[in-house]
């Protein structure tokens, strides 16, 4: 026993060590960097910060964290003005339009100076700062951006060419730029354009030289500010000459320096250490009270792709309208998820009897849109976008059109209603969801033939017949929004999983193998002498499954905890004191598998059930419960069977046991069976008892609880001890012996 609880405790420091080394202190990421090195970086106030962006270094994920940490320099140190130096063709588009909010969002000046080719995600970076310059011989234009792609599901591309032109559209709204123009360079048009002299033919899409860029239109320049040769060059036509200037984000090393990227998020950082420091010690759980308080559910980018999720905030919901909360909002930056499960919480929010807002900070995408529907205001942060909620596979999969309007005819129904109930124009969300093959007006918004609208913040808040067209304001923060909402003063509590919560959805999502590893080790238990390893494992497994899921929010209540040890004692009995009857038995295995079953079962989805409300009968309430346990059933099978194949003969099963069988043919009298082991093995006796297999038998003038070996032995049957192996007495039929 104390060799095998040395070896899980080095197998565990093994494991402690791997993670160790997987996932290293961040003080170690980056070991070169002494402190002074750290220190004696030059610094950018004054200065202009030139960034050099050239041949595929927007397909390079290192450098674009270190161009964030440049520009949090560049903004924190009050540099006075950065250059973007751009000659790049391709690059990574999710990734491209971080970076453009981060450049459109500076208060010092920003250019750009295309010194060659401006394309696809080049020109993105360079339509995000404020100013562009171009060298005589080059070129800049989407090339293409927004092209269709070979196979792939049709609503998705539309969902995601949705997305891509809002955030264009919040760039270029921000730093002056045409529209139209914008729009011309990231998709082909199925009309003629014309800027100025310039034609665009149909079909085609817009690519601009450096002549065509700065051509005037209407007084002003189309594109660029102005052509020059170098950079030099571009100081003077900024009023910037003379200014010093330094290069910023140089080649990115293996490894990038953390400690820098950690500094760029100082201030959140410490705010979110601070509160993890009172509220998480230990992983305690967050009781604070919700009465008179604003509660603020936080929807993260994957959290419309975790059901739990969902779970938790139900409960949410619920526990903050029976303590009476003054309000909910949902802080969303999210592009989606799974669609009936938000259809359900859409339910679920619009229920609710106290107020509830969204507020889109910065993403309400697809079911982050739908969900934001269901409240009584939506706000927005400045580079907020909303929209893009068509329906599409959770697998990539194209949906055949017959499926397709089946859902559109189910999903629009609900959202239809939710939005008459909410005030918002049910037309403008239908927008969101299902593309028509026709121009659709909403105000000053139109949403193009076979497109979906995604708004973004000033478009949502503009104003259509005196009111506005989506959303009630643009909000910088969650305490503006109280303050719009005359909760002014009001205490606001984040309302986040603990880590008990988190272990307790890991125990939710994978109680199949808790029950597994729980029925293999009870029986390697029941095949060792005493307590130890085998009893030790199956206690913690299956008191993991009942804690987890209790503490996940479902029926794992102490009722059902009582329940299954129940079921234990009763299959005890039926194995030790009165075996063969098989009643006990059988009650005792229906208690563990009732226990089972009810026990990851959702609390809130088993009260809706009983008062009939849950959208479903009994059997959809447990249907995935009944998945759960009959994976587990038969991964446990299949583990005890390889355990009776393989467990005799491992090294530490037989360091346990001291197992002692009869030589085929042998002969032992009872003394000398006495007198060797001091084991039963080799007793003879007569059968109490029918064993089927179980029974009693009278061994050498003592009563035993014996099993046969196989074949069913009849009652008054002579039997001699073939097999002892610490809980069990096997007998054979002398006769058959």
């Amino acid at each position: 026993m104390k060799h095998v609880i040395l070896g899980v405790f080095a197998l565990l420091g093994v494991i402690a060590v791997g993670f160790a080394q997987v996932n290293p202190p961040i003080e170690a990421s980056n070991p070169e960097a002494s402190p002074v090195e750290a220190g004696a970086e030059e610094s950018y106030e004054g200065k202009v910060v030139e960034i050099e962006v050239g041949g595929k270094s927007l397909m390079d994920l290192r450098r674009f964290e270190v161009w964030a940490t440049t520009l949090g320099r560049v903004e924190k140190e009050k540099a006075r003005a950065v250059v973007f130096r751009i000659d790049a063709r391709e690059g990574y588009l999710p990734e491209t339009e971080k970076l453009m909010g981060q450049v459109a969002s500076l208060s010092v000046p920003s250019y750009a100076l295309i010194e060659g080719k401006a394309l696809g995600a080049g020109a993105l970076l360079a339509l995000a700062t404020r100013t562009i310059y171009m060298t005589p011989e080059s070129l800049i234009g989407g090339a293409g951006l927004l092209a269709d792609e070979d196979g792939g599901d049709e609503a998705e591309r539309q969902q995601r060419d949705s997305l891509m032109l809002a955030k264009i559209r919040t760039v270029a709204g921000k730093q002056g730029h045409a529209m139209a123009l914008i729009q011309a360079m990231l998709e082909a048009s199925e009309q003629q354009r014309r800027f100025g002299d310039l034609v665009v033919p149909k079909g085609t899409i817009l690519t601009l030289t450096a002549q065509e860029a700065v051509s005037q239109v209407e007084g002003k320049a189309l594109l660029a500010a102005g052509q020059v040769r170098d950079m030099a060059e571009l100081l003077g036509e900024a009023g910037l000459s003379g200014a010093a200037v330094v290069k910023g984000a140089p080649q990115p090393a293996a490894a990038v320096n953390t400690p820098a990227l950690a500094e760029l998020a100082e201030a959140p950082g410490e705010e979110a250490m601070e509160e993890k420091s009172q509220n998480d010690l230990l992983g305690k759980l967050k009781e604070e009270t919700f009465e008179g308080k604003l509660v603020v559910l936080k929807v993260g980018r994957e959290d419309l792709i975790n059901k739990q999720s969902f779970r938790f905030w139900r409960r949410m919901l619920r526990r903050a309208e029976d303590e009476k909360a003054r309000a909910v909002l949902f802080d969303l930056d999210t592009p989606g998820g799974y669609a009936y499960e938000t259809k359900e919480i859409m339910s679920e929010i619009t229920r609710l009897k106290i107020p509830c807002y969204a507020f889109v900070n910065e993403n309400a995408l697809s079911a982050g849109a739908l969900m934001s529907v269901a409240t009584d205001g939506i706000y927005m942060s400045p580079e907020g976008t909303i929209g893009a909620a068509g329906i599409v596979s959770g697998s990539g999969a194209e949906i055949g059109d017959m499926m397709r309007k089946k859902l559109h005819s189910a999903f629009e129904a609900q959202i239809r209603s939710v939005a008459e109930k909410k005030g918002y124009d049910p037309e403008l969300i239908r927008a969101m969801m299902i593309p028509e093959d026709r121009d659709r007006v909403f105000g000053a918004v139109v949403v193009r033939a076979g497109e979906l609208l995604t708004l973004t913040a000033s478009e949502a808040t503009s104003l259509r017949d005196g009111k506005t067209l989506l959303a009630k304001a643009v909000v910088g923060s969650i305490e503006e929004i109280a303050e719009l909402e005359g909760m002014e003063g009001v205490p606001i509590v984040r309302a986040e999983a603990t880590a008990f919560e988190n272990f307790a959805w890991w125990v939710s999502k994978w109680s199949f193998l808790l029950i597994l590893v729980g029925m293999a080790a009870a029986y390697a238990e029941l095949k060792a002498p005493g307590f130890g390893v085998g009893g030790a494992i199956s206690l913690l497994a299956f008191g993991m499954f009942f804690f987890g899921n209790y503490m996940a929010g479902n029926l794992a209540n102490y009722e059902l905890v009582v329940l299954f040890f129940l079921g234990v004692i009763l299959v005890a009995v039926e194995l030790f004191l009165i075996p063969g009857t098989g009643v006990t038995g059988i009650l005792g295995v229906l208690c563990m598998l009732g226990a089972l079953l009810l026990g990851t079962v959702d609390k809130i989805d088993w009260s809706d059930w009983k008062v009939g409300d849950f959208s479903g009968d009994l059997l959809d309430l447990l249907r995935g419960p009944a998945l759960t346990l009959g994976a587990g059933l038969l991964g446990g099978c299949i583990l005890v069977l390889l355990l009776m194949r393989f467990l005799p003969d491992t090294p530490i099963f037989r360091a346990l046991i001291a197992k002692q069988e009869l030589a085929g043919g042998a002969s032992l009298d009872d003394e000398a069976a006495v007198a060797g082991s001091g084991k039963r093995v080799g007793w003879t006796g007569e059968a109490l008892t029918d064993l089927r297999p179980s029974g009693k038998a009278v061994l050498s003038g003592e009563e035993f609880d014996v099993v046969a070996d196989g074949a069913f032995i009849s009652k008054g049957a002579k039997v001699r001890v073939l097999e002892q192996d610490g809980m069990r007495i096997v007998v054979g039929e002398i006769d058959s012996v």
